[in-house]
C-alpha cells in the first residue's frame, strides 16, 4: 500500500518536468489502458486509502470528475460524508463524567423500595435508606433508580382493586342466547367475583332497565347486597352520555348507578371503555355456560332457556370446583364434610347427562 502511493507521489512529481505534449500523449495512453482493463476485468475492490485519494482530490481540483472512471462521482461525495461522520463521532465519544454510578445493591435496595410500596416518593426512600441502613443517596440519584410508573403512585391498579374488594364486588352482564325459531334471548348473570359463586340469573326477551332493576332488587332481598357491583356500559343501564349529578353530589355515568346508590346504597362500577377485560370473570362464566351447557340444546322458548341455565347454575356453584379459586363456590352440604376414604363411585347426570356430578357412594 504505502509502495503504491509512493509511486504516486513520483510520478505526480516527474509529471512537473515534462512538455505539454508528452503528458497529453502519456494521459492518452493510460486511459486506452483503462478503457481495455473496463473490458476485460470487473470494477477492482478499493482501499480506504483509495478513497482518501479521491476526497483529497475532490477538494483541490475542480475538474476532478472528468478522469474519474472506476466509481460514479456520487460516490465519491458519499464517501466524504462519511469520513465527516466517522470524524464526529470519534470527537463526541461519551468519556467518564459525571456522577459514578451508585452500588448495584443500593440500586437494587430502591427498587424494592419503590416497587413495594407506590405512594412511597424518592424523600421517603432517602429517609429509609439513612436512617435505617446508614445509605446516603441525594434525592435525584434515588428517583432515577426508582420503578417508573405509567400513573401517580397512589393510584392503585384495577386489577388490585378487585383483588382487594373482591368479597365486597358483584359482577353483572348480558348474554345473548337463538331459540330454534331465531328469536333472542337475553340471558342476565350476577356473580360474587370472591368465590365465583353466581348469585343471581334469569332470562328475558324484552330486556330493559326496569327490568334490571326488579333482578338487584330481588338478589339484595334473599342475599347479602354486595357494596360494589360492577357492569359495563350496555345502554339497556340507561347511558347518560356525559356525567350527571345526583341529589347526593356525585357524578354517574348511568341511570343505574344513580338509582344503586340513592336507592339501595350500592356503588355501581361501570368498566372502562374499550376494556371487555376490566370484567374478564364473568365473561369466562358465560364461555363456559355456552360451552357446557347452552350449546348442547335447541331451545323452544324463554322458559326453556331459563330452566337449563339455573340447573346448570345450580351444578356450577354446588358441585363444579372451579380453576380459578380451586374450590367450589357454594358446595352441597354433604360436600362440606371430609370426603369418604372407601365407596362406590357414582355419576349423577346433570341437564339428562350431559355434564355429571360425580361422589363416592358407600
Amino acid at each position: 500500500m504505502m509502495t503504491s502511493i509512493f509511486a504516486l507521489a513520483v510520478a505526480v512529481f516527474g509529471s512537473f518536468f515534462r512538455g505539454k505534449h508528452a503528458l497529453v500523449l502519456e494521459n492518452l495512453a493510460l486511459r486506452q489502458q483503462l478503457a481495455v482493463y473496463k473490458r476485460v476485468k470487473k470494477r477492482p475492490r478499493l482501499r480506504s486509502t483509495d478513497r482518501a485519494f479521491w476526497v483529497w482530490l475532490s477538494k483541490l481540483w475542480d475538474g476532478w470528475k472528468t478522469p474519474l472512471i472506476l466509481v460514479r462521482p456520487e460516490t465519491v461525495i458519499r464517501w466524504h460524508r462519511q469520513g465527516f461522520k466517522l470524524y464526529w463521532r470519534r470527537k463526541s465519544r461519551t468519556r467518564n463524567i459525571g456522577r459514578p454510578a451508585i452500588p448495584r445493591k443500593h440500586i437494587d435496595f430502591i427498587r424494592r423500595m419503590s416497587a413495594d410500596n407506590p405512594s412511597w416518593g424518592e424523600d421517603k426512600i432517602f429517609e429509609e435508606l439513612d436512617l435505617k441502613f446508614g445509605i446516603k443517596h441525594s434525592t435525584s440519584t434515588i428517583r432515577k433508580y426508582m420503578v417508573k410508573r405509567r400513573s401517580p403512585g397512589d393510584r392503585q391498579t384495577w386489577r388490585t382493586f378487585i383483588k382487594n374488594h373482591g368479597r365486597e364486588i358483584f359482577a353483572c352482564d348480558f348474554m345473548t342466547q337463538h331459540t330454534a325459531l331465531f328469536a333472542v334471548i337475553y340471558v342476565f348473570v350476577v356473580m360474587e367475583l370472591n368465590t365465583r359463586r353466581i348469585v343471581h340469573v334469569n332470562v328475558t326477551m324484552h330486556p330493559s332497565l326496569p327490568w334490571v332493576k326488579r333482578q338487584i332488587r330481588d338478589l339484595s332481598a334473599f342475599d347479602r347486597s354486595p357494596r360494589f357491583l360492577l357492569h359495563d356500559n350496555d345502554g339497556i343501564f340507561g347511558q347518560f352520555g356525559h356525567p350527571k349529578k345526583g341529589s347526593k353530589g356525585k357524578h354517574y355515568r348511568c341511570h343505574l348507578d344513580l338509582w344503586l346508590d340513592e336507592v339501595l346504597e350500592i356503588k355501581g362500577l361501570p368498566t372502562p371503555y374499550r376494556a371487555p377485560n376490566a370484567n374478564a370473570h364473568l365473561e369466562r362464566f358465560h364461555r363456559t355456560l355456552r360451552e357446557d351447557a347452552l350449546n348442547q340444546f335447541i331451545f323452544l322458548c324463554e322458559d326453556h332457556v331459563r330452566g337449563v341455565a339455573r340447573e346448570f347454575v345450580a351444578f356450577y356453584n354446588g358441585a363444579r370446583p372451579s380453576q380459578a379459586t380451586h374450590a367450589i363456590p357454594e358446595p352441597y352440604s354433604e360436600l362440606q364434610q371430609p370426603p369418604p376414604k372407601n365407596g362406590r363411585l357414582i355419576a349423577l347426570p346433570v341437564l339428562g347427562g350431559i355434564q355429571h356430578d360425580y361422589r363416592l357412594a358407600a
